[in-house]
């Protein structure tokens, strides 16, 4: 049980007679559990108990204790192991933000006919192709007719299922998703052809820069005609640089404009405003 004597102040307040001043007070049994700090002026205020950890903290602590008294080569291993463990867990949801369109190729003849006879030939592969090859050679003109009418029947069809998925997805959704490709292709390995990024001519054009513009300008002036394109863009290059600041305006004031329509253009088209904390050339990569 707590006893507390209070200060002779408060006490002779309490009561005029000078004997009560030295009376133990007795704490009742709800207060017994408080213990007491005195300030400066002889008062006692109750001291604030620290509050009980959650199971969830108590871990987290143990766990950041335990890693202190790891290895620099065991901190390493786990590091690494998180790290790898961060990247599938990227890679699952960009696999979903990627979406899946069908497949769409233009056929050719030589494809159609492989396509509707190599399954009546038994064999290794390389001598089906071989036996194919001088079949398809030696086609007569209304064979040759039939071929090209499937070509053109495939590849309708292919462009007509690849054209009622895209319409079913909006600009954004068709944005979103060649940013997800975009990095798909540079965390897995191999995957650029599974990941090619999906053309739909309704996503914006990127802003041209000044320095593309100059580019386009001199290209077409036929200056370069007969040139190869590494050398002349080393050229044309050098001249842009060495272009005073009046002249090199022009472009500039050109590159401003196109900013403005793209930025003009993201807001109808995808229905949001370009982010003002994303450069422009990373945002732009994915779009036409």
């Amino acid at each position: 049980m707590l006893v507390l004597r209070l200060p002779l102040r408060l006490a002779a307040r309490a009561a005029p007679s000078p004997a009560r001043v030295a009376t133990p007070i007795v704490a009742s049994s709800i207060s017994a559990t408080r213990s007491y700090s005195a300030k400066a002026d002889g008062t006692t205020t109750p001291k604030k108990k620290k509050a009980a950890l959650s199971k969830k903290a108590q871990k987290e602590a143990d766990a950041k204790a335990a890693y202190k008294l790891l290895s620099p080569e065991e901190k390493a291993q786990i590091s690494a192991k998180a790290k790898e463990a961060k990247k599938k867990e990227d890679v699952k949801l960009l696999k979903a933000q990627a979406l899946t369109p069908p497949k769409y190729r233009q056929l050719n003849a030589w494809s159609v006919y492989v396509k509707e006879n190599s399954k009546s030939n038994s064999g290794p592969v390389s001598e089906n192709i071989k036996t194919l090859a001088q079949e398809f050679k030696n086609l007569s003109s209304s064979e040759k007719e039939h071929i090209n009418h499937l070509v053109t029947e495939y590849n309708a069809k292919s462009l007509r299922e690849f054209q009622e998925w895209l319409n079913g997805h909006t600009p954004a959704q068709i944005l979103e998703a060649n940013v997800a490709r975009a990095r798909l292709r540079r965390l897995v390995a191999d995957s650029g052809s599974k990941y090619a990024l999906i053309k739909d001519p309704r996503l914006i054009k990127k802003p041209t820069s000044s320095y593309l513009h100059y580019h386009t300008e001199r290209l077409a002036s036929g200056d370069f005609r007969g040139i190869g394109a590494q050398v002349s863009a080393k050229d044309i290059a050098k001249e842009f640089k060495a272009l005073s600041a009046s002249e090199k305006k022009k472009y500039e004031d050109l590159a401003a404009k196109d900013i403005e329509r793209y930025h003009r253009e993201h807001l109808e088209v995808y229905g949001f405003e370009v982010p003002a904390s994303t450069k422009a050339s990373k945002t732009t990569s994915v779009e036409a």
